[in-house]
C-alpha cells in the first residue's frame, strides 16, 4: 500500500493557508496574524513563521517586517508577466514532447482528461486542477528537461493565488477545458510547431480571462 509522502507540519500549515486564500476565506490586502494562524491550526507560532515565509516566496503573502503579514494584492504587470512567461514555457515543453510522447504518455494524458472533464462538471475545484496538472506534467515529463519542468513548477506555484477567480466563474474556463483533447491531438500528430502553437494560445486565453474578471473587480484589489 502506498504511503502518502512525509510533510513537515509548516508544509501543511502553507498548504491551508494557501486553499483558504484561493477559496476567498483570506481576501487580498487582509492581514494574517500569527498566534490566530497558530491557534486555528492548532501549532506553535514557529512552524507559522516558516509557512508565511514559504508563501511569501510563491506569491501569495507581503510580510512587512516586524509589523504583519497581509495578503498579497494583485498587480495588473505581475498578473500578465506570469502568464506570458508561462505560455512560453509550457510551449516550449509541448514542442519537445511531440515527438517523444511514448504510447503509455498518450494513455495517461488520455486518462486525465476523462477526470478534468468528469471534476470540472461536477464542480471539484481540487480534482479538477489536480487533472489538469497531471496532463500537463506528462508534457514537462516527455519535453526531456529537468531544468524546464523546473523553471514552469515555479512559475505555477505563483500562478496558483489566482485560482479564487477561476473557481468563482467556472463558466469562463469551459473553452479550455475542451481545449485539452485538442492537445492532445495535436501532440499525436507529431507536429512540434503546431503544438507549441496550440499549447501557448491555451495559456494566453486563461491569462486574457484572469485579466478581464480582475479588470472587472472580481478577486478584489487589482493594482
Amino acid at each position: 500500500m502506498n504511503q502518502k509522502p512525509y510533510k513537515p507540519i509548516w508544509e501543511k500549515i502553507a498548504d491551508k493557508i494557501k486553499e483558504d486564500i484561493m477559496d476567498g476565506i483570506y481576501l487580498p490586502g487582509e492581514r494574517l496574524r500569527e498566534n490566530e494562524l497558530a491557534e486555528k491550526y492548532a501549532s506553535s507560532k514557529t512552524p507559522v513563521k516558516e509557512a508565511l515565509r514559504y508563501l511569501e516566496g510563491i506569491g501569495f503573502v507581503e510580510i512587512v517586517p516586524y509589523t504583519m503579514t497581509l495578503v498579497k494584492r494583485m498587480n495588473r504587470e505581475e498578473v500578465s508577466d506570469l502568464y506570458s512567461i508561462e505560455s512560453v514555457l509550457e510551449g516550449l515543453a509541448a514542442r519537445r514532447a511531440a515527438s517523444h510522447l511514448s504510447k503509455g504518455q498518450i494513455s495517461r494524458m488520455g486518462k486525465y482528461i476523462e477526470q478534468l472533464e468528469k471534476n470540472f462538471r461536477e464542480n471539484n475545484h481540487v480534482r479538477h486542477e489536480k487533472a489538469n496538472i497531471d496532463f500537463h506534467s506528462v508534457l514537462w515529463e516527455a519535453s526531456g528537461s529537468a531544468k524546464l519542468q523546473e523553471l514552469i513548477n515555479s512559475i505555477r506555484q505563483q500562478l496558483q493565488r489566482f485560482r479564487t477567480v477561476t473557481r468563482r466563474h467556472p463558466e469562463r474556463f469551459a473553452d479550455l477545458v475542451a481545449d485539452h483533447r485538442k492537445i492532445l491531438e495535436t501532440l499525436v500528430q507529431g507536429d512540434p510547431g503546431e503544438a507549441e502553437r496550440v499549447v501557448r494560445r491555451h495559456f494566453e486565453r486563461s491569462g486574457e480571462i484572469i485579466m478581464d474578471l480582475l479588470e472587472a473587480g472580481d478577486g478584489g484589489h487589482l493594482e
